[in-house]
C-alpha cells in the first residue's frame, strides 16, 4: 500500500524528528510504501488555505498519489473539530484512509472512522479548556494588579523633549524625526502639557 506521512510541530522550538522516526517504524512494520511526506512548522489552529502542507497533501491525494495518509496524532491534523472533520472528509472524498498511530486509528473501518471523529470531539473539548484556563488565569492576574498590553512611551522625559524643541520652534515633523517618535505621539505629548499647565493654573 502505497501512504503518505504527515507530521507537524506548532513553534521553531519544537522538531518533529521523533514523530518521523516513529511513523516510519509503523509503515515498515506493515509494509507500507511511502511516497511522500509532509512536514510543516504552523498552529493546528490555522486554517486549511494556511497550511501549506496539508494543502499539498490534499492536492496529491485527489492526483491518486497514495492510499493512505499516516499521522502521529489526529491534534497534529487539526486542533478543531472543524479542521478535522473537513480534513477527513475531503479525504475520504478522495477515497484516501487516515492511520493515527498514538491513537491506534485507521478510517478504513467503520470503527475506525467512528472512532477518529471522536478523538477530534475530545481534542476540541482540552483545547477549549486550555482556552478557559488561561481566561481564568488572565482574569486572576488583572485582579490582582497585573498589566498587559504595550507599555506607553510616553514617559514625563519624553513629554520635556518635546515641548522644549517645540517652544525652540521646531514643526511636529521635525521633532519626530528628532526623537524617532510618530507625529501623533509628539501631537498627545504637546496636548499633554497644554492640559498639565491648565490644572497647575487653575489649582
Amino acid at each position: 500500500m502505497k501512504v503518505a506521512i504527515y507530521v507537524r510541530v506548532s513553534t521553531q522550538h519544537q522538531t518533529t524528528e521523533n514523530q518521523l522516526v516513529e511513523l516510519h517504524e509503523v509503515c515498515d512494520r506493515n509494509d507500507w510504501e511511502i511516497v511522500e511526506e509532509y512536514n510543516e512548522t504552523i498552529s493546528g489552529t490555522k486554517g486549511i488555505n494556511e497550511r501549506t502542507e496539508l494543502n499539498r497533501l490534499l492536492i496529491d491525494a485527489g492526483r491518486k498519489k497514495f492510499d493512505k495518509v499516516v499521522v502521529w496524532s489526529v491534534d497534529r491534523v487539526g486542533r478543531s473539530m472543524k479542521h478535522l472533520v473537513t480534513v477527513l472528509s475531503q479525504l475520504k472524498d478522495l477515497g484516501c484512509d487516515i492511520y493515527s498511530y498514538k491513537q491506534a486509528i485507521d478510517t478504513s473501518t467503520t470503527m475506525g472512522s467512528s472512532f477518529f471523529h471522536m478523538v477530534g470531539i475530545f481534542a476540541e473539548l482540552e483545547n477549549n479548556m486550555r482556552k478557559e484556563r488561561q481566561k481564568i488565569g488572565i482574569r486572576r492576574a488583572l485582579e490582582n494588579g497585573a498589566k498587559f498590553g504595550r507599555k506607553s512611551i510616553m514617559t514625563d522625559k519624553l513629554v520635556k523633549s518635546v515641548v522644549d524643541l517645540r517652544n525652540q520652534g521646531q514643526s511636529i515633523r521635525k521633532i519626530a524625526s528628532a526623537l524617532k517618535i510618530s507625529t501623533g505621539t509628539v501631537q498627545n505629548a504637546c496636548a499633554k502639557m497644554v492640559v498639565k499647565n491648565a490644572v497647575r493654573e487653575s489649582a
